[in-house]
């Protein structure tokens, strides 16, 4: 069977158009560069922790301090809708390698942890701004596919990364040699630059948008519950997905190469099935049940694989676990673009990356104090079944499947006549 007939149940309803085709391509670069500068915290940890002496508590600890840190991002999403897209994103993608670049060098791993809350700024900056203009100029029909297209090339980038972690092990401050080469999408700057226009539907507010619009009035309504889904996610996904190498090197003795070898092999299956199918279901089923379906799939997976010694059945629960996470990806990327209007979308979009923050800190917290008692597999799937009770908070949101994203809206939508719930 040809490439093109497999890939045939996931193409978007309509054609992209050429420019559309374009944006994603330049995106694709922002895309590639947050996933693999972002994610070289998780692959390089067990070599961290391994190096600084640290305790599977005090792991707890630095993430939740570069976590909290990260909080400090919103400020760029009000930047852009105050200002525009273009420039904070650009001031965003420098940050992130900047910031590996400086982890080089540090002496402890207090200096490691200011490091790396200063990379995570850049990060959580650069994907909630990069969400926000995507939504802006795609095609609202095809709007879940091209986001979870951009989402594709971000796990890519993290699966470079994780091919690069043979790296870490040949040496005691081998790791550093990981956080040197992710500072390599600097070259690509200039291209940016010139390329990166602003969003076409952004137009310059009268007025200074407060930073708090999206969470009180008549959009409030909407904020919470996705707020809730975004921090449960977050509260489960974050110690899952952080501590994955850390369980199978430290706790199973596997070996580093081993370790990334199983990922790399099982993960990417699932996140291509994941984030294409899942982009195009939320495109034509609706956004709620691509998100609840993810939801389940992503636990399911990921529990499966905390409480199983046996590679067989790791590597069939990881794929199960990457396509429910990154099938949700691009359907709540839509939602919460298609739910607020242009003037606050931006900072809308960076409060619920903050719910997230919150929600991942609060994980690691909980996490923090049970650890030691009850294992890292039961204290992940106590996280697991919070999050799917939060995920009874997507009944108290719209469907927004085909909303028309415009540059003069004046509110947030009104529920659709039919919702598929």
């Amino acid at each position: 069977m040809s490439p093109a007939r497999l890939l045939k149940p996931f193409r978007p309803p309509v054609p992209l158009q050429r420019a559309e085709i374009g944006l994603l391509a330049l995106f694709a670069v922002v895309s590639f560069t947050q996933g693999w500068a972002g994610a070289v915290i998780t692959h390089a940890l067990p070599f961290v922790r391994e190096d600084f002496g640290l305790s599977d508590s005090q792991v707890f600890d630095l993430l939740s301090v570069v976590r909290t840190v990260s909080l400090l991002a919103l400020l760029f999403s009000w930047w852009g809708d105050h200002r525009g897209r273009r420039v904070p994103l650009l001031v965003a993608f420098v940050l992130l390698p900047v910031f590996n670049l400086a982890t080089v060098a540090v002496p402890s791993a207090p200096w490691f942890t200011a490091a790396q809350a200063g990379a995570r700024i850049g990060t959580i900056a650069l994907g909630s701004l990069a969400v926000v203009v995507l939504a802006e100029e795609l095609n609202p029909l095809a709007r879940g596919y091209g986001l979870g297209v951009a989402a594709l090339f971000a796990s890519m980038g993290t699966g470079f990364g994780l091919l690069l972690r043979f790296i870490g092990e040949s040496g005691t401050d081998a790791w550093r040699i990981l956080f040197a080469l992710s500072g390599l999408p600097l070259v690509m700057f200039p291209l940016l630059y010139r390329r990166l226009a602003e969003s076409r539907v952004y137009r310059r507010p009268p007025s200074r948008p407060p930073l708090r619009e999206a969470l009180r009035g008549g959009l409030a309504r909407y904020f919470w519950p996705m707020a809730g889904v975004s921090a449960a996610l977050s509260a489960f996904t974050s110690p899952a997905a952080n501590l994955a190498l850390v369980r199978m090197e430290n706790e199973l003795g596997w070996s580093a190469g081993a370790a990334s070898l199983l990922l790399a092999a099982t993960s990417a299956p699932g996140v291509t099935i994941g984030l294409l199918a899942g982009g195009r279901m939320s495109d034509v089923v609706g956004r709620r049940p691509t998100e609840a379906i993810a939801i389940f799939v992503g636990v399911a997976g990921a529990t499966g694989f905390y409480f199983s010694d046996q590679p067989v059945v790791m590597g069939v629960a990881i794929s199960f676990a990457m396509i429910g996470s990154f099938a949700f990806a691009p359907a709540f990327g839509s939602h919460r673009s298609e739910l607020f209007p242009t003037r606050v979308r931006a900072t809308a979009g960076a409060w619920l990356s903050n719910a997230a923050i919150l929600g991942g800190i609060l994980g690691y917290a909980a996490g923090r104090w049970v650890v030691d008692a009850w294992g890292i597999p039961r204290t992940i799937a106590m996280l697991g079944g919070v999050l799917l009770a939060a995920s009874s908070l997507l009944l108290l949101v719209p469907e927004t499947k085909g909303l028309e994203i415009t540059p003069d809206e004046a509110g947030s939508p009104e529920p659709p006549a039919s919702t598929p719930w």
